[in-house]
């Protein structure tokens, strides 16, 4: 029994021996390589093929990182577009000038679907025809028999509109100012005034005479 033991010891022994040899051999790089036996070569050439073998392959991610950098792309494009329009200075709207109807070239024309002779021409003429056809007497004042003159100012606009209206009448007469007012918004468009292609802005004067007729 004891011989038996002995021998399976040194038997482990050697085996164990023969192991680390053959992983030296595998791993040296010295002139003692020349000396392996040809099956501890085939073996450590067998090993590194396996080694090889089981070293897995990366992953592309090309495609991925594409697609991120496009996306990161238009995304920066987008934020500079924003960027730039943010920036852009809004353009100053060029304020038409104010000028008397005496100064201009061509004056603003009554602007009316009937195409009414009567308001066609000098646009004084066709303001007092307008006046006298559209305008209503206070009845409280017309019982009364209060009369008198109601002046007016106001700016026929480069929009051909009527804007910034001013009422100036005799004592006591609110109600002849009130309707001098609602005459002169009740105005139609106009084709505004110019001097030499220029859109104006026009400023008129203009007296309006409440007179009950006799």
């Amino acid at each position: 029994m004891i011989l038996k033991r002995i021998l399976i010891l040194g038997f482990v022994f050697l085996s164990n021996t023969l192991i680390i040899a053959q992983n030296d051999v595998c791993e040296s790089s010295s002139s003692d390589d020349l000396l392996m036996e040809l099956n501890t070569i085939d073996k450590c050439l067998y090993d590194k093929e396996n080694e090889e073998k089981v070293i897995p392959k990366p992953k592309t991610k090309r495609y991925l990182r594409t697609r991120r950098n496009n996306y990161y792309h238009k995304l920066r494009k987008n934020l500079s577009a924003i960027n730039s329009t943010k920036n852009k200075a809004p353009k100053k709207e060029v304020k038409a000038r104010d000028v008397y109807l005496g100064e201009v070239t061509e004056q603003p024309v009554l602007l009316i679907a009937d195409n009414n002779s009567n308001y066609k021409g000098n646009l004084k003429d066709v303001l007092n025809n307008y006046i006298n056809d559209n305008l209503k007497y206070p009845p409280v004042l017309k019982e009364k028999g209060i009369e008198g003159i109601v002046w007016t100012s106001f700016i026929i606009d480069a929009k051909g509109g009527v804007k910034k209206i001013v009422a100036l009448g005799p004592i006591n007469g609110k109600l002849l100012e009130a309707e001098a007012t609602r005459l002169i918004k009740s105005l139609p468009k106009f084709k505004p005034g110019k001097i030499d292609n220029e859109l104006v802005n026009v400023k008129h004067l203009m007296a309006i005479n409440f007179e009950i007729d006799k």
